[in-house]
């Protein structure tokens, strides 16, 4: 039965909604004619100052536009529980793009559709991937700022090291070879380097191998499809030709912060890892000496039609019903798909713009030594295997159900045709709450 409540069963007590409430009225010394937009972002830090940098130039072109008590939520709940409360901001992020699913169900977010059509904005412009992940049942619930895309890093010293060909796996059974040759262990047999860092989660596997996660056209979840099968066999047996999940996973866990020189990938402690295009950056920062490419993931060596997949995470900037000012939110957001400020924040973020045609853009390309390996990523974005994981009222449920799966595997406590048929079983019966 469909829940009537404004999210309720969500997944924050709704009885914890105490709400910063940010008012944002009109100040005496406000020109007659200013207009003042609260946004709420998932940036802090560095990162909140480069935002802040894009709000300061949108209003150089809108004077009557003032960003009003921008902050970096941090999280999700506090605009969870605003929204709920009634007292939301005028625009915010999705630190967490799996809540865009529930909040259209639920009728917490105001529809694109018409503003799109009324823009000069078309779908065409836009990676695939990138303005999929906005739409819920075919509607268009938030825009895209950015995008990340994920491919293979390969250290070309181990290579070398190793007695390997000095370039990157193409195919999963060179991946394979290559991941076995360059790992190590002391002479106690402990692991002291690994030629593959564990994947965070199964998604950009489950689609190399053509796997999927969901049937729209009859509302079913496809968890436990034949290529997501065989994706978690594969990943399985490698785990295992690594030395086993209890060694490997005990030898991850002393790994320091991704963010810093600590960055196993930076201390030769993983020879190659599946990351996103903002580690030519953080390597350029943290570990400047560091010889190492960038290429697309490796597909099954059966498959060549999955050549350069890869899987997409975003910025998602959303619209809350309660919006006191709607009309210029969604005008910030289509000047945010225009190519100076898709570069203005790629250049300072170090991600990828979501308009295809910013993804040639030389500014982006040249200077900074890193920007050769990450002008990889930019080239990766517009691959047509590129993809995203589907929007549904249930897609954080089933983002965890599938990594935990993959944790009953590797552990051996399921097979992959149980710790599948699990998932299917489960998520489905919460999705069908939701028709």
């Amino acid at each position: 039965m469909r829940r009537t409540n404004a999210l309720q069963g969500f997944y924050y007590c709704i009885l914890m909604a105490l709400v910063v409430a940010v008012t944002g009225c009109r100040r005496p010394y406000d020109k007659p004619g200013v207009i003042r937009i609260t946004i709420w972002t998932m940036w802090i830090g560095h990162e909140e100052q480069n935002f802040k940098r894009v709000l300061a130039r949108y209003h150089q072109l809108h004077p009557n536009i003032v960003f009003n008590d921008l902050g970096g939520v941090g999280d999700d709940t506090q605009t969870i529980r605003a929204i709920v409360a009634g007292v939301p901001p005028d625009i915010f992020t999705l630190s967490d793009p799996s809540y865009l699913g529930p909040l259209a169900a639920e009728g917490a977010l105001m529809p694109m559709d018409r503003w799109f059509r009324r823009s000069h904005l078309n779908a065409s412009d836009f990676i695939p991937a990138g303005i999929a992940q906005c739409r819920y049942n075919g509607k268009l619930y938030a825009m895209p700022y950015l995008l990340d895309d994920y491919a293979l890093l390969w250290n070309k010293t181990l290579f070398a090291k190793a007695g390997l060909p000095v370039r990157p796996p193409k195919t999963l059974s060179e991946l394979e070879r290559d991941a076995i040759m360059l790992t190590r262990r002391d002479s106690h047999g402990n692991l002291i380097q690994l030629g593959l860092k564990p994947l965070d989660d199964p998604f950009i596997l489950c689609k190399d191998f053509g796997g999927r996660f969901y049937d729209p056209a009859h509302h079913r979840i496809t968890a436990d499809c034949a290529g997501n099968l065989e994706a978690y066999r594969w990943y399985a047996n490698l785990i295992k030709r690594l030395g086993g999940e209890d060694q490997v996973d005990g030898f991850a866990r002393g790994f320091g912060q991704d963010q810093g020189p600590g960055n196993p990938f930076f201390t030769n402690k993983v020879a190659m890892m599946v990351n996103g295009e903002w580690n030519p950056y953080w390597t350029y920062r943290y570990a400047p000496q560091l010889k190492y490419g960038v290429a697309p993931f490796p597909y099954p060596d059966h498959m060549p039609q999955m050549a350069r997949t890869t899987f997409f995470g975003g910025n998602l900037f959303c619209i809350p019903r309660g919006s006191r000012h709607p009309r210029q939110a969604w005008k910030f957001l289509v000047w945010a798909q225009s190519r100076e400020a898709q570069v203005l924040f790629a250049g300072m973020m170090n991600n990828v713009p979501n308009i295809r045609s910013v993804l040639k853009a030389p500014e982006l390309r040249h200077g900074a030594p890193y920007k050769r390996e990450y002008s990889k990523y930019l080239d990766l974005a517009d691959s047509p295997n590129g993809h995203e994981f589907p929007v549904l009222p249930v897609t954080s449920l089933y983002r965890n159900q599938l990594i935990t799966a993959m944790d009953f595997v590797l552990y051996g406590r399921k097979t992959p045709q149980k710790a599948l048929a699990d998932v299917q079983k489960r998520v489905q019966r919460e999705l069908d709450r939701w028709q």
